[in-house]
């Protein structure tokens, strides 16, 4: 038929070195690509929020504990002297 082109290869294009070069069709390579890329930017971001919400739960606890706990090893005495024991004192006879 007159016009008709072979569909199936690929149009070739001469660099006039002596050098007949294929061009090709790179729209699946570049998918693929910007999907594997996509896939490790988000594997990237799931780590970094795990480690900051990690973070946030950290501190928050942290802050719980100074408030219900005192951490100085003193305990509140008879005599109020900090770190000071309280003395036993010896039973009455009656």
């Amino acid at each position: 038929m007159p016009g008709a082109r072979d569909r199936g290869a690929a149009p070739a294009r001469w660099l006039g070195t002596g050098l007949l070069v294929e061009e090709v069709d790179n729209t699946v390579t570049l998918i693929i690509l910007g999907v594997v890329g996509g896939v490790i930017g988000l594997l990237i971001c799931i780590l970094l929020l795990k480690k900051f919400i990690a973070f946030v739960i950290k501190k928050t606890q942290e802050k719980k504990k100074e408030c219900l706990m005192s951490s100085s090893g003193n305990d509140n005495t008879e005599n109020g002297l900090p770190g000071s024991k309280a003395e036993e004192k010896a039973p009455t006879k009656v």
